[in-house]
């Protein structure tokens, strides 16, 4: 081959070359928001990394300074320029970046760019059934014990710290009921639902997701006599946290508040109603995905899981442009780490372990919404989730198990890893998923949504075999041998029939990115559920009780708790 022809070759190589470097160069965009008559237009939009975005002055007086609340960050700042000026800031870090006009902020002159990660799907085949193939029985075999009767809409049972005889149980109403686990006798430990936002979204006898939603006695409850818990409240004081927009008043509040017990290693003593201090408020738009999970780790922090604030595929009123579960300036779609034990936070009711994975490098953190000024709140441990209704350390307290409940086809269970993205909204499951914007959002088989960036589940089922899934915990009991270090979980209701089912995973010990397939339990007695599956508790043995009602909502006294059992 002569060299001319290299010369060529060479030539044509150097040309395609230079074209695809500006093609790729290319790829960063810019946008423009004019600025004019007290506004920002558009007020909000969504880049990603690289892109830039120019303000162009249509009128006088006015600033673009990032921040949230008028609060300055020093991420940028124009100054206050005339008519006529320019500004450009180039984005190369994902996040949510509020920003404002410092003579006008008090007004209403905001507005915010998010930073997007990774986009949502918007092409791919739609995928009526994503996965084809069922989830088959499993070898683990087990009967079921009433242990206590009578409840409404029992959804969690936990132990007290030195308390080998009891299970403590919410009902979604208000009440933390004691139950023996011998006899089966309920104390009423304790009623808050004086507290709540009545129960019902159409009224009395009508479904709900609020109420009393989570319990955690503190790992030194039997010296100090303290228990926290998750409940929905009426939005009547101001929140620590909120994305509403201006004007539009929330659903409801999450509310985390810590209760006394005077004399916790005595069996008569109950909670103090009058003890009540309330960590931390967080504004819900929507009455559902409100998540409820509270769980301490070894080190007596505490985890609270929040769903990504209801409606409908992460949009609406209250939800960011890119999803609540992919903004990090807020706490909806997220789990949360906090220290309960001091009080630096913005509030003064709690801090920020300096283990947080966004803890502010080389600042104080103070958490509150002064800590998500610069696009990523202090508290966050974990993102990307829909709704993280239950929450739960496997003994060691080293890995923390959530199973998140999916929008219209996937329902998951993940191993969470500090600071990981779990891909809600930009996937449901494994699976790209599309909004639809007004219509009901899909999941394709488009397979470029947010690679790299985002952790799938470990293990993950579609609608055919469920409607919700609902987290339990790993089985650590003596009982069922079959099953110990095994992730037992289920679902609500495959047809919304009292048909919920119980699940586990079939390799035990999961973590990181290990996979397992799912497993239906085979129940001896009776041989199917037979109830809507409401939640899970486990006691200091590490067995695993079955909680559960005839009705599916919060009415009526069908609920029951029943023991797994040889």
């Amino acid at each position: 081959m002569s060299r001319k022809y290299f010369s060529h070759f060479g030539q044509l190589f150097t040309f395609l070359a230079v074209m695809l470097l500006s093609a790729f160069r290319a790829r960063a965009d810019t946008f423009e928001i004019k600025v004019e008559n007290f506004n920002f237009k558009p007020a909000q939009i969504i880049i990603k990394p690289g892109d830039t975005v120019h303000w162009r002055w249509l009128g006088s007086g006015h600033s673009t300074t990032s921040g949230a609340n008028c609060i300055e960050n020093k991420i940028w700042n124009s100054g206050v320029i005339s008519s006529g000026s320019e500004f450009s800031h180039t984005f190369t870090v994902p996040g949510d970046y509020p920003y404002f006009c410092k003579p006008h902020c008090a007004f209403g002159m905001t507005g915010r760019i998010t930073v997007s990660e990774a986009s949502p799907s918007t092409s791919g085949n739609i995928l009526d059934n994503p996965i084809p193939s069922v989830i088959n029985q499993g070898s683990i075999s087990a009967r079921l014990v009433s242990v206590a009767t009578g409840l409404t809409a029992p959804n969690f049972g936990t132990f007290a710290p030195g308390d080998k005889q009891r299970l403590f149980v919410t009902d979604q109403i208000g009440i933390i009921w004691a139950i023996d686990l011998k006899t089966g006798e309920k104390l009423k430990f304790g009623d808050v639902s004086s507290f709540l936002i009545p129960v019902g979204i159409g009224g009395p006898g009508t479904y709900d997701e609020r109420g009393l939603l989570g319990l955690a006695f503190h790992p030194r409850y039997r010296t100090n006599g303290l228990i926290y818990t998750y409940t929905s409240e009426p939005a009547l004081t101001n929140p620590d946290f909120s994305t509403q927009p201006t004007g539009v008043s929330p659903n409801h509040q999450s509310v985390i508040r810590e209760w006394h017990v005077p004399l916790p290693k005595q069996s008569s003593s109950v909670i103090d109603l009058d003890s009540s201090r309330i960590v931390l408020r967080i504004d819900q738009p929507q009455f559902n995905h409100n998540g409820g999970g509270l769980v301490f780790d070894a080190s007596g922090l505490l985890y609270i899981s929040v769903g990504d604030g209801g409606n409908a595929d992460d949009e609406g009123d209250g939800h960011s442009p890119q999803g609540n579960g992919q903004d990090k300036s807020n706490l909806l779609g997220k789990i949360l780490r906090i220290n309960p034990n001091i009080r630096t936070s913005t509030n003064e009711q709690y801090g920020i372990p300096r283990s947080n994975p966004f803890y502010p490098k080389g600042k104080k953190a103070k958490g509150g919404q002064t800590g998500c000024n610069d696009g990523t709140c202090d508290e966050i441990y974990a993102y990307g989730f829909r709704n993280p209704f239950r929450i739960s350390f496997d003994s060691g307290k080293t890995k923390l198990y959530t199973a998140d409940t999916g929008q219209n086809s996937l329902e998951e269970v993940d191993v969470v890893r500090a600071g990981g993205n779990y891909g809600w909204p930009i996937k449901e499951g494994t699976f790209c998923f599309d909004g639809k914007g007004n219509e009901a959002g899909v999941v394709t088989d488009n397979p470029s949504c947010g690679q790299g960036s985002l952790i799938d589940p470990n293990a993950q089922y579609d609608h055919d075999e469920g409607k919700a899934i609902i987290g339990g915990f790993v089985y650590r009991g003596k009982m069922l041998r079959q099953l110990k270090g095994h992730y037992v979980f289920g679902d609500y209701a495959k047809t919304f029939n009292n048909d919920g089912r119980l699940f586990y995973l079939k390799n035990a010990n999961i973590a990181g990115n290990k996979k397992s397939e799912i497993l239906e339990m085979q129940l001896t007695d009776p041989s199917t559920l037979g109830i809507s599956l409401l939640g899970f508790g486990q006691d200091s043995s590490g067995e695993i009780y079955v909680l559960g009602n005839q009705t599916g909502i919060p009415s009526g006294q069908t609920g029951s708790v029943f023991k797994l059992t040889q």
